[in-house]
């Protein structure tokens, strides 16, 4: 019997469905993976021109200062650093620089230095216009006393944002400060032209001054230096004058300018303090400086180090482990340098032409946080922000640098109501940053700890004393007690990974952390006795602690006291008393376990034309290679936020 067998199966209709879904959801898997792993591209640029007008003045005959604009409103107190002189007049000339701005109003608000008081507000309604200038003049009220400083505050409204200008005012009756400023600004003349020999009657020129160094000359520098006579220059920018000081016949005045020589721009800053004398006057004392603006043509590579140029001030610099690479802060911009590649990177400056006085404003300070190996670095710049989103505002700006992308990306910005002076006093004493996006301040005295992602904020120590604590030279570390006296305990907190470390006091002991070298802790321990024998800060031992908290060294003499304590470099200086509270001998304490890492370091060399220039030196760049380095500018990612503290005074 035959059998018949009936094929089953499906059809091809549904068939076709099936791989239909297949694809489909392969497609769709393949697209959601897409889009939840693109990574969206940063918007890279560079930075901005400066925007806003500036503001100077005219007291005594005599145009002064050159004031900045805030945006946001500033703690009058702090805004100390300008000082319009009046005469018994009261008149003063303001003059705004207005760059194409449209000035659509103009007030000014005089108060009590300490703000208490409002003397007086008043519009700014008669002006003169001409080319970029606006002019306003005005007689400032009868209400101010001579001797007396008042706060000023200069409010313009330009295209809809209100634009504050703060400086103070001081009337100075029977004064010659006109004279003396003429003084000062004849002398500058003078100095920079073929008649500075004229002016060798006023140095002091001492047996070892120097010969040809023009980024520092004092009133004991030759007249040659003071001429600069190996150093063709030319003058960019007329000069900023400004009174610091007036007491009786004597003033202390500041001159800014901009000066050039070949294809560099060199920062310079003059300060006189004169007394007035008839027929002569009397320069009691003068300093000049010069700091260059580093661009392209500046660098140079010889002798195995890396040449930036006349500077009055070293650079503050920063390498990495290897020595290979450096980042180093000149003129208020960050750059650095790679040995391996030759190359030079400006990471971060505001400086965008010598011609625009607002990009070379120097209200600001950078600190480098770390560099790793391949040149990648975290770093805040603090102060005055002269363009680019934060124009006009105060404040602290977090970057990290990625060497790889050349990318320097803002990672939050923290407004402030403060100058930077206030920030550099109160502020830049501990900044860190961890691996993990965690970023550590201590502001106002009070430990702060801020994610970089979520932007919260935790205040971690509060109203820190001095003498309370200490913070390690990389800032990872920070000790405290309970208050400023010695303690039972003293607490250590690693921000790089948050663990707190207790020391704890023996019984009838007390303990004082006071310094810390390198990662090592140096700290005191007080016999408890002395609390009642007028030897309550008199140490009877001082230890150092590594970076795990144990004791690896202490120091104790029979019979002496430590009464202070000090340190200088990798060493600790022991002031000594005998247990009578009489004075003894003093003693050092060397750290040997310290290495010192000598592979970068900032030097100096003599250059022809500008006598001493700064150098930064690599053992491993060959001695060999002379060459200009290669130069490149990198890009900016800037934040769409900013973070909020209430921390402040």
């Amino acid at each position: 019997m035959a059998l018949n067998f009936r094929t089953t199966g499906m059809k091809k209709s549904t068939k076709h469905r099936i791989i239909l879904l297949v694809i489909v959801f392969f497609i769709s898997l393949l697209f959601f993976y897409i889009i939840l792993n693109r990574k969206t591209s940063p918007n890279v640029s560079t930075m901005s021109s400066p925007t806003l007008p500036t503001v100077s003045v005219e007291s005594f005959g005599t145009k002064q200062l050159l004031l900045h604009g805030y945006i946001a409103k500033m703690d009058d107190t702090e805004m100390t650093d300008n000082l319009i002189p009046l005469d018994t007049d009261r008149k003063l000339t303001i003059t705004v620089n207005t760059y194409g701005n449209q000035i659509d109003n103009a007030s000014y608000e005089i108060h009590s230095a300490d703000t208490s008081r409002t003397i007086s507000t008043n519009s700014l309604n008669s002006s003169k216009s001409s080319g970029d200038t606006v002019t306003f003049d005005t007689e400032l009220t009868n209400l101010l006393d001579p001797g007396h400083k008042y706060s000023l505050i200069l409010n313009l409204t330009s295209g809809g944002r209100k634009i504050r200008y703060y400086s103070q005012i001081m009337i100075f009756a029977d004064s010659h400060l006109k004279e003396l400023m003429k003084f000062a600004s004849d002398f500058h003349d003078k100095s920079l032209s073929d008649d500075y020999n004229s002016l060798g009657k006023y140095l002091e020129p001492t047996a070892d001054a120097s010969s040809g160094d023009v980024s520092h000359v004092t009133i004991n520098s030759t007249v040659n230096d003071l001429g600069m006579q190996s150093f063709s220059h030319k003058v960019e920018s007329e000069p900023i004058i400004s009174v610091t000081d007036l007491t009786d016949d004597v003033a202390s005045i500041e001159l800014r300018y901009v000066l050039s020589h070949d294809d560099s721009c060199y920062l310079a800053v003059e300060k006189y303090r004169v007394r007035y004398g008839s027929p002569r006057m009397y320069l009691l004392s003068f300093d000049r400086t010069l700091d260059i603006i580093p661009k392209s043509a500046t660098f140079s590579v010889k002798d195995g180090a890396l040449t930036i140029g006349a500077s009055a001030n070293a650079p503050q610099m920063f390498a990495n482990e290897s020595g290979s690479v450096a980042a180093f802060v000149q003129a208020g911009a960050l750059y650095e340098y790679n040995v391996n590649q030759n190359k030079v990177t400006s990471v971060f400056s505001f400086f965008k032409d010598s011609d625009d006085l607002r990009c070379l404003f120097t209200d600001h300070d950078i600190r480098i946080l770390n560099i790793d190996a391949s040149g990648s670095m975290d770093f805040v710049v603090y102060g005055y922000m002269n363009c680019g989103s934060h124009e006009g505002r105060s404040g602290i700006d977090i970057y990290h640098y990625d060497s790889s992308l050349n990318v320097a990306t803002e990672e939050g910005f923290i407004n402030s109501s403060n100058p930077v002076s206030y920030l550099q006093k109160n502020f830049s004493e501990l900044l860190y940053r961890t691996s993990g996006g965690r970023f550590y301040c201590l502001l106002n005295h009070n430990l702060i700890g801020i994610d970089l992602v979520t932007r919260k904020t935790d205040v971690i120590l509060k109203n820190l004393q001095d003498g309370q604590y200490c913070v390690s030279e990389d800032m990872r570390y920070i000790a405290w007690t309970k208050s400023s006296q010695p303690g039972s305990v003293i607490k250590i907190r690693d921000l790089s990974s948050d663990k707190v470390y207790d020391i704890t006091a023996k019984s009838g002991s007390r303990l004082k952390a006071l310094c810390f070298i390198d990662e090592d802790l140096v700290y005191g321990t007080v016999d408890s006795s002395h609390y009642t024998s007028g030897l309550m800060n008199s140490l009877t031992i001082v230890s150092f602690a590594n970076e795990k908290m144990s004791t690896i060294k202490t120091y104790q003499k029979d019979g002496l006291l430590i009464s202070k304590v000090s340190r200088s470099d990798n060493a600790v200086e022991l002031t000594r008393v005998h247990d009578d509270g009489s004075k003894a001998s003093s003693d050092t304490i060397l750290d040997t376990l310290t290495n010192s890492d000598e592979s970068v370091n900032a030097s100096t060399a003599t250059d022809d034309n500008a006598g001493t220039v700064r150098t930064i030196e690599f053992s491993k760049l060959s001695t060999d290679l002379k060459a200009k380095p290669a130069f490149t500018t990198s890009g900016l990612v800037l934040s769409d936020s900013t973070i909020s503290l209430e921390i402040y005074k």
